[in-house]
């Protein structure tokens, strides 16, 4: 039989490895795979009709004809003499009329101008509403852009680090731009104004800039983040600036138009804007921390720099925050967007609380199971004991003073390979069964633990805490 432990029982190369998570669902675009450049065909044109000239034979003249032409020439010589007599005769009365019939087309004319200037505005307008009385594309811009910032994210570098990357010496270090993102101005309370954006635009920052649609610009403060949402808080001090209308994600239909505002590829392409439609509702998308979240998928051209920017109906009003597209040479069209719903819910206990309130957790620090060298064994052992594919066991490190567990016989280094019946095949089953869950509720944990290099398991009630 397989040795289950070594050391404090796994085998692990490094005991305080932390469980390796993605940084995020935004992926950058591959760059020069797989492009392909479609010229269009030369257009020839049609061949010209070259007849042989000695197929044509030359037309006889004709004697009669000649003499009809003439004849015409003159009866028309003679009426416009006899037209010129008439006029001549009758000047004053030809004068009046004359000057009657130029003010006539004068005012004509002045009519016209004025029936042209107000098609222009009419067009104008008519550029900015459709015929349901919705917005175009071009009336969401014109309302909503000024709503929308950039923002850019500084990192603090070490000395060491300034160093390496800049070959000059410094001995705090530098703050260094980092990253460029979009944002959305979701409140205004106490002299300042609130920006929504994606964590994982801000998460990694240690200063930030706030960059309006006219390019003034604001040093920004950081009020908290939630990697669960993906939705991040700034404020500035500012106040007096145009406010974003948010509609209420619910009442989105697939097929409905969009439009998306932000800055693809940075500042450079501040408020840039692309149109598109909703090709799907509740899409589960990972966040960073492994939960699944329900996003609005569209087929808008969202690209790095897009993330925390709005994503707009028709009517002007904010319907998600762009934060991850799928980024592939197979995959074309196809972005995410965090329902405004949820991030606004998310950004008001933020700037409320510091933390989303109401969230439940067991309240203990963990690792992977595949994060240790005897994890096949481990997995082997746990299927004999009816836990099928636990690739999702969490192995204790650490347990809150807090936490229900605390008090309980849990030890660290047991691992939980079930709640409420359930496996977890991945983490994933853990933070779905989380998130469906409120501070007090009571799970039941399946609980492995090896001892005289065998397993045994147990199940072990545990009332949940608030997450902060």
């Amino acid at each position: 039989m397989d040795n289950y432990y070594n050391n404090n029982g796994f085998g692990t190369d490094n005991q305080n490895n932390q469980n390796n998570q993605n940084e995020g669902n935004y992926y950058s675009p591959q760059q020069n795979q797989n492009r392909q450049f479609y010229t269009p065909p030369v257009y020839n044109m049609p061949p010209q009709n070259n007849y042989p000239m000695g197929n044509v034979k030359p037309r006889k003249k004709n004697k009669t004809l000649l003499v009809i032409i003439i004849l015409i020439i003159v009866c028309a010589f003679v009426g416009t003499v006899g037209i010129g007599m008439a006029l001549y005769n009758g000047s004053g009365s030809g004068s009046s009329s004359k000057t009657s019939q130029s003010q006539s087309a004068e005012d004509s004319n002045n009519e016209a101008d004025d029936s042209a200037a107000a098609s222009v505005v009419g067009s104008d307008e008519a550029a900015k509403n459709d015929n349901d009385g919705n917005l175009t594309a071009a009336g969401v811009a014109s309302k909503s852009k000024a709503s929308c910032v950039g923002i850019t994210v500084y990192t603090q570098q070490s000395a060491y680090s300034y160093f390496y990357n800049y070959g000059q010496s410094s001995d705090s270090g530098e703050k260094v731009a980092s990253g460029e993102g979009s944002g959305v101005i979701m409140s205004e309370s106490n002299g300042k104004t609130y920006i929504m954006t994606c964590a994982h635009v801000i998460a990694e920052g240690s200063s930030f800039t706030v960059t309006l649609d006219n390019d003034k610009e604001y040093d920004a403060t950081l009020i908290g983040y939630d990697s669960q949402t993906d939705i991040g808080v700034l404020s500035i001090n500012a106040t007096g600036l145009q406010i974003a209308e948010f509609g209420d994600s619910k009442d989105i239909e697939v097929g409905e138009d969009c439009v998306a505002i932000g800055c693809p590829g940075g500042l450079t392409f501040k408020n840039s804007v692309t149109r598109g439609i909703v090709s799907a509702l509740d899409v589960p998308v990972s966040s960073s921390i492994g939960y699944n979240n329900e996003c609005i998928q569209v087929d808008a051209a969202i690209n790095p720099g897009n993330s925390g920017g709005a994503l707009f109906n028709m009517q002007g009003q904010v319907i998600g925050i762009n934060s991850s597209k799928i980024a592939s040479t197979e995959y074309e069209g196809m972005g995410f967007a965090v329902p405004s719903n949820t991030a606004v819910e998310t950004a008001n206990s933020l700037i409320k609380n510091g933390y989303v309130a109401g969230r439940a957790k067991i309240g203990i620090t963990y690792n992977t199971l595949a994060n240790y060298r005897s994890s096949n064994a481990i997995l082997n052992a746990l299927e004999e004991k009816g836990f099928k594919k636990a690739e999702g066991t969490m192995v204790i490190q650490e347990i809150d003073s807090e936490s229900d567990l605390k008090n309980s016989n849990i030890k660290q280094y047991d691992m939980i390979v079930a709640i409420d019946g359930k496996t977890l095949t991945s983490v994933d089953v853990m933070t779905s069964a989380l998130s469906k869950k409120k501070p007090g509720d009571t799970v039941t944990l399946s609980i492995a633990r090896i001892e005289n290099n065998k397993i045994k398991t147990f199940e072990i009630k545990c009332k949940l805490i608030e997450s902060k």
